[in-house]
């Protein structure tokens, strides 16, 4: 799928890989993708996280690693793809599935829903979505698929959004004890103080 960026001067198609996402139809674009477009940086400089944003993914997959059977879960990172319906493709920090979930591994996006998304901010650019409607819009299509529990980690205000199925959306402070899964508890707070990490 290609995307006609209109420019008075000089119209250009994005091309796919500066696409992180399709949502009803509309792409979702990496942030500073026009950058990219008209050579201010290369696409690797648009496409990394950050060193506080791999360190929280990289906590929060430890816990789950260390306590999920290994036999029974899957605890997928690095932003496996999941193909929801037509015109609608989205991808995940980490995702968890039940093993018994998944019968075949193939080069296509994964079609069922997981048990447990996590996102890690928002790190979109804003051509079609702004930040809350893509997190909006993302969040319910997930809950939507059957997705069981969908959970943000938004590192600008400290807070963790929760959401699931038929029940209000919350949102807590990242210092407090965050079910992630069972009886699988966080706490991004108390874990970043252990580590010395100091926020900016």
């Amino acid at each position: 799928m290609t995307t006609i960026i209109q420019n008075p001067k000089r119209p250009r198609k994005a091309p796919e890989y500066l696409i992180k996402e399709v949502l009803d139809g509309k792409p979702v674009y990496y942030k500073g993708y026009r950058t990219v477009m008209f050579g201010g940086k290369k696409v690797e400089d648009i496409m990394g996280v950050s060193s506080l944003q791999i360190l929280i993914i990289n906590y929060i997959q430890r816990i789950l690693l260390k306590f999920l059977e290994e036999d029974l879960y899957f605890v997928f990172s690095g932003e496996p793809g999941l193909h929801l319906e037509h015109h609608t493709n989205l991808s995940g920090d980490l995702i968890v599935y039940k093993a018994e979930q998944l019968t075949k591994f193939d080069k296509h996006y994964f079609q069922s829903p997981p048990l447990l998304q996590i996102e890690v901010d928002v790190e979109i650019d804003n051509t079609n979505f702004t930040d809350n409607e893509y997190l909006t819009k993302k969040t319910q299509k997930l809950l939507d698929f059957g997705v069981q529990r969908v959970i943000w980690v938004l590192t600008p205000t400290q807070t963790v959004i929760v959401a699931e199925p038929d029940q209000d959306w919350r949102i807590i402070n990242w210092n407090k004890d965050i079910l992630l899964q069972d009886d699988i508890m966080m706490n991004i707070g108390t874990y970043l103080a252990k580590m010395n990490v100091e926020l900016e």
